[in-house]
């Protein structure tokens, strides 16, 4: 009996673990909607609401209240019903907490909608999970050890199985289980897609979302028929574990759909952008070119780095990934509340600009030269956040990674087929340092916080031709990039010339908790900026140093940045 019950739940499991694809059915629903003549009312009325449901209905209910006289001001409410009679009394403190205390005197306009849906089940078998192949293993062992000597030879050839299983798929590339959609809610077209990706690295994996009528018909690809959002809507998500996705279908296609719609998706690691030291664009066909070639090169050329990789062509150094010591220590001269000392690990290697993005090279992708200082190998300066990578997607760092398409960022991605960014906070004072623990990263420490020597060979900044102290006014402004001694990992300017943006939100205490990879609070209201600039003195130009500013403030011309790849 135990050889019967063993076998028969092993053979199960490698069924299972054979048949996953990573698919899940999807649940359709066709909906109407009604909606009521508005009605006026003052904050004291109650709100009533009475429908029916028929069997197999499921019905929502909507109410939006405006004021009368300025229709901007409103507040919604969604109540669902799934029984037989939805009816009652909604009183206003349910409404958005922003808009509960509307004042008494005024009158309001009340509109309900209520949309009524009928659910279509497509298949009620659940939907094939892999288990992990760890346990699967473990399972089969078990048995080696406790079963019977020809029982021991069946789970040992289960165990083989189990493996040729796990092996064919990683071969395949394919990493998805767990798969589930639901309908988003409040009820539209829109269709949450849950997954999980069975690995417990923090890589950066490709992911593509599919459709099909019925397992035997061709697959399509979900984002040329609607629209991405959130997790993998750039094509990429990061880390194992579970993650989700928004699939809104396009109107044309959801009228289409059948009842035997499932949706697939596939996951890969992602390949290493090329190989070498250095990665190279070209960006000299402008901004009408379709792309811009990118290659590699394993040395800095022969002659240096020439005019061209400063205006007409990009080059980043490769940076490994290491641990560090972020923010200044105790009694480091200059030192400011905000640069508690703290260690951070960084697991992946990045591409670091080795120089700064200049006005030549903004000019060649997007076509403008915002700058107030001109020449095409000085930094580009008076660029916000936002315009680097837009305010709308690209504005959600660090929930996503997207960018808008418009933006610096949208064109070169979508020109290099690479997914360039600004740094993190941490990633970019690791490379800054480059291994030194001092304010600056030649290896020295400030003996004054306006005027030092130590800086006058390494940056751009206030007493070394950024202006004129005597008289108080800018003198030359801005050096050309590369003016001053590159940092051990021959990168140059990482002290002063401009302030350079970096993706996270800026947060006052960073504590002493060690991190890995951090990415930021959530939210703030400033963006952080790192580097001094051409304006500041000496104690703003150290590598611990952190500035915030509003990310779509624009007309600061000591604002630039720096162009990352995180592998």
């Amino acid at each position: 009996m135990k050889k019967v019950l063993f076998f028969g739940l092993a053979m199960l499991l490698c069924v299972n673990a054979l048949c996953d694809e990573g698919w899940s059915d999807y649940t359709r629903f066709d909906g109407r909607q009604i909606t009521e003549e508005p009605i006026l009312l003052r904050p004291t009325d109650p709100i009533t609401f009475s429908f029916s449901l028929v069997e197999g209905e499921r019905k929502s209910l909507t109410i939006d209240v405006y004021d009368k006289d300025d229709p901007e001001i409103n507040a919604r409410l969604f109540a669902e019903a799934a029984v037989d009679l939805f009816e009652g009394t909604i009183p206003w403190h349910y409404f958005d907490e922003q808009y509960k205390d509307f004042p008494t005197d005024d009158i309001y306009i009340l509109k309900k909608t209520v949309e009524t849906y009928s659910e279509k089940k497509v298949f009620e078998r659940a939907v094939t999970i892999l288990p992990e192949p760890m346990a699967l293993l473990a399972l089969a062992f078990l048995g080696a050890l406790f079963l019977r000597k020809r029982a021991r030879l069946l789970a040992v050839v289960l165990m083989i199985s189990m493996l040729a299983v796990s092996s064919a798929k990683a071969a395949d590339g394919s990493l998805v289980s767990q798969v589930h959609c639901r309908q988003n809610w409040p009820f539209d077209r829109s269709v949450c897609i849950d997954f999980t990706l069975d690995t417990m690295s923090r890589k950066t994996y490709d992911v593509k979302f599919y459709g099909c009528f019925g397992y035997d018909s061709p697959l399509f690809d979900l984002a040329e028929k609607g629209t991405l959002s959130k997790e993998g809507a750039d094509g990429t998500v990061v880390g194992g574990g579970s993650h989700r996705t928004l699939w809104t279908p396009d109107e044309s296609f959801y009228e289409t759909l059948r009842e035997d719609l499932l949706i697939k998706v596939v996951a890969t690691e992602q390949t290493p952008p090329g190989t070498g030291q250095y990665l190279v664009i070209d960006l000299s066909g402008g901004p009408e070119a379709a792309t811009y070639p990118v290659s590699y090169l394993e040395s800095e050329p022969e002659g240096g780095w020439t005019e061209e990789y400063k205006t007409t062509k990009m080059v980043l150094k490769l940076i490994g990934p290491g641990t560090f010591t972020m923010g200044s220590p105790e009694g480091e001269l200059g030192k400011s509340y905000d640069e508690t000392a703290h260690e951070v690990t960084l697991t992946k290697s990045f591409f670091a600009g080795v120089f700064e993005v200049t006005q030549k090279q903004f000019e060649l992708v997007t076509g403008t030269t915002p700058s107030l200082f001109s020449g095409d190998a000085r930094p580009v300066e008076r660029v916000s956040y936002n315009m680097i990578r837009g305010a709308e997607e690209g504005g959600k760092w660090p929930s996503s990674n997207s960018v808008d398409e418009d933006s610096f960022l949208g064109i070169l991605r979508s020109k290099t087929n690479l997914t360039f960014d600004l740094p993190t906070e941490a990633q970019w004072e690791y490379a800054c340092r480059a291994e030194t623990t001092t304010a600056l990263n030649d290896g020295s420490d400030l003996s004054s916080v306006t005027e030092d020597a130590k800086l006058n060979g390494l940056a751009r900044y206030w007493y070394d031709g950024g202006g004129d102290p005597i008289n108080g006014v800018i003198n030359e402004s801005h050096a050309e990039v590369g003016s001053y001694a590159p940092n051990a990992w021959g990168l140059y300017d990482m002290h002063g010339n401009v302030w350079e943006w970096c993706l996270d939100w800026y947060k006052m205490n960073l504590g002493t908790d060690a991190q890995t990879d951090p990415s930021g609070p959530a939210t703030a209201s400033y963006r952080v900026m790192k580097s001094g600039c051409a304006y500041s003195g000496a104690r703003s130009c150290r590598s611990a140093r952190r500035e915030h500013v509003y990310p779509n403030f624009e007309e600061f011309s000591g604002a630039g940045f720096r162009l990352f790849l995180t592998r």
